[in-house]
């Protein structure tokens, strides 16, 4: 584990999983952690050697100086220092949501940095859009959301017992409920909170889309074909992404959700592989 020192005080956190081959990163979303791509890694790691990554406030991560500073720039930060750990690049990436968007914004603003890139619904909002508020369904979700349990053996029960994650396979949600929890007095607590995820919902910044051509970077933008209440945006932008990138290649994949990466992760990993060693 590579702590990744940020000039404020607070650091991302990078995982080295191990795996045959050239190096690559995997990113997650919002409020997850690097443990989501746990059912994917036996088969990425016939082929990569996989680091995840932790951004501040997720994970192995934990915030030094509340409330936590979001703002976008950090997390790119936090994916270049990761990086310069790994290798010196270009290199093969991978991210979810959160963290494909980070991606992109990553080498749209750093070229080079990546070799390709595949991402599953990255969440890049349109300048057209108007970013979620504190009205909006994903940002009250995340302020209500309870951030205490008695046991980790409860929360991941709680998680299990309806959408999402009930909808995801046993061994991701268990990695991302383990990385995600630390241990407290009366249990365990989330290292990454309701009130952090919700901030980063509500700090979404605009993207003209028609810079996205700068990026030549084979790259593949998944989306799933099954809709979430209140998170329709992700697989309605991916067409309009993949258009829009240099060298981008949309690929719906049938039954999966927003989470397509915990729900069936030898499936996705499959199609990371498939494209990495076109």
């Amino acid at each position: 584990m590579h702590l990744l020192q940020g000039d404020d005080g607070e650091h991302g956190v990078l995982h080295d999983f191990g795996g045959d081959g050239p190096p690559l990163l995997l990113t997650h979303g919002n409020g997850l952690n690097a443990a989501m791509w746990t059912t994917a890694l036996p088969v990425l790691q016939r082929h990569r050697h996989c680091f995840g990554l932790d951004f501040r406030g997720h994970g192995a991560s934990r915030t030094q100086i509340p409330p936590l500073d979001v703002e976008r720039s950090h997390l790119v930060t936090e994916i270049l220092l990761a990086v310069a750990v790994i290798d010196e690049g270009p290199i093969d990436a991978v991210g979810h949501s959160l963290g494909g968007a980070t991606l992109v914004r990553t080498e749209l603003e750093n070229p080079g940095t990546f070799r390709r890139m595949w991402l599953f619904e990255p969440v890049m909002v349109p300048e057209e859009f108007e970013r979620p508020d504190g009205d909006h369904p994903l940002v009250i979700a995340a302020r209500r959301r309870r951030n205490e349990f008695p046991s980790l053996d409860s929360f991941v029960e709680r998680l299990r017992s309806k959408p999402p994650f009930s909808q995801c396979e046993k061994a991701a949600v268990w990695g991302y409920a383990t990385l995600g929890t630390q241990e407290t007095a009366g249990g365990v607590s989330l290292t990454c909170s309701g009130e952090v995820e919700a901030q980063i919902f509500s700090s979404a910044t605009a993207t003209d889309f028609t810079e996205l051509k700068s990026i030549t970077a084979p790259t593949v933008v998944a989306r799933g074909e099954v809709l979430g209440t209140g998170n329709e945006m992700p697989p309605a932008m991916a067409e309009p992404i993949a258009a829009h990138l240099g060298s981008g290649t949309l690929l719906p994949m049938d039954g999966l959700t927003h989470f397509g990466p915990m729900e069936a992760g030898a499936r996705v990993g499959d199609a990371i592989i498939a494209h990495l060693l076109d």
